[in-house]
């Protein structure tokens, strides 16, 4: 993975709120309050349930991988419509 594809897509992960550390217990996601991943990632709304750096620490062992986690996550988020109320 190219280090300028990496920063486009940190960078709009970020800006669309994906990282959020969840608690411990937490398996529920505090966006859409669908059930959690083992690894607290949300399969409905795109949320990571780990910290920015920590995948940025993955990316350079693993670039496709933690490209592949991202893609996906800014696809799950860009498709994510809530419930009306």
């Amino acid at each position: 993975m190219a280090n300028d594809e990496a920063r486009a897509l940190f960078q709009e992960a970020t800006g669309l709120g994906l990282f959020q550390r969840h608690g411990a217990f937490e398996v529920h996601c505090n966006n859409c309050h669908a059930r959690l991943s083992p690894a607290g990632d949300c399969s409905t709304c795109g949320l990571i349930g780990r910290p920015a750096a920590e995948m940025e620490r993955r990316a350079e062992g693993d670039p496709e991988g933690v490209a592949r986690v991202l893609r996906g996550a800014i696809a799950k988020r860009q498709a994510y419509r809530p419930l009306a109320r």
